[in-house]
């Protein structure tokens, strides 16, 4: 795709965390990741948690190395309301693991720039 063309060219920044070391693990490729540690990362979260990026791969083991994209475009599935695309709005974790939402308050992380309501997926530039 040439520069200028819609959704064309994309950088991002890729960085290799783990899963925890303890509990269980069960991170899909696609998910949304939270930092629990020192490049620890999990899909477990709680409404409102801070989205720290995607996760690249599946994981199922602890203590197991997994490719992060933290800067870039993430495309997230969320859940209730759809995320809004208005040059300002982002995202927080839901209380779904790996997904998504809106934020209660604030704007949360990074700016939506696609909401798919068909699909339930919103295109995140973290």
């Amino acid at each position: 795709m040439a520069f200028g063309d819609v959704g064309g060219v994309v950088t991002e920044l890729v960085i290799t965390c783990k899963t925890p070391s303890s509990g269980t693990v069960s991170i899909a490729k696609g998910d949304a990741v939270k930092l629990t540690g020192p490049y620890t990362i999990t899909n477990a979260t709680d409404a409102e948690n801070p989205v720290f990026g995607q996760a690249l791969a599946a994981a199922t083991t602890l203590d197991t190395a997994i490719p992060v994209k933290v800067r870039g475009i993430c495309i997230l599935p969320y859940t209730g309301t759809a995320p809004t695309v208005d040059g300002v709005s982002g995202v927080v974790a839901s209380a779904t693991d790996g997904s998504v939402k809106a934020p209660a308050a604030g704007n949360g992380k990074g700016i939506n720039v696609k909401v798919d309501t068909a699909l339930s997926l919103v295109h995140v530039l973290l």
